[in-house]
């Protein structure tokens, strides 16, 4: 596993290289991404850069570019909130996420390729999918 500056310096460049500024905010964002042990919300994000130093909208646009450029995945939960994660692997994987603690742990295992190859053999094309998995974990019992 990479060092935490390591990780900063990859997630830099891959904002170069997207053609990104790189700016002040989006430092701060990516250090807190970088430091979290479990996804997090635009929300908890704000709150956690100190809600007087940047607005929710700035924290929600950066996001969106991390999105964009590769740098953070997005899992849409079942309240319609978002949780955020740095992209460290930079390859594809699930969560299961707690309903009421909202932990999220990674499942590295994807079944639903199969029925993307499906969806491609019936002709569709940039087929897609979004899947998160919702229990209640062990210490919310």
């Amino acid at each position: 596993m990479s060092s935490p500056e390591a990780k900063f310096d990859n997630a830099l460049s891959n904002l170069k290289k997207e053609s990104y500024r790189i700016t002040e905010p989006r430092k701060a964002l990516l250090k807190l991404l970088i430091d979290s042990s479990h996804p997090k919300s635009a929300d908890d994000l704000h709150s956690e850069l100190g809600e007087k130093s940047y607005d929710l909208v700035t924290v929600y646009r950066n996001l969106e570019t991390f999105e964009q450029a590769g740098i953070v995945n997005r899992m849409p939960t079942e309240s319609g909130k978002s949780l955020y994660e740095l992209n460290e692997a930079q390859h594809h994987y699930h969560h299961i996420i707690c309903r009421k603690c909202h932990r999220a742990e990674k499942l590295d295992h994807c079944e639903v390729e199969k029925l993307e190859l499906l969806a491609k053999n019936l002709g569709y094309s940039e087929v897609t999918h979004v899947l998160e998995l919702y229990g209640v974990c062990e210490d919310c019992r």
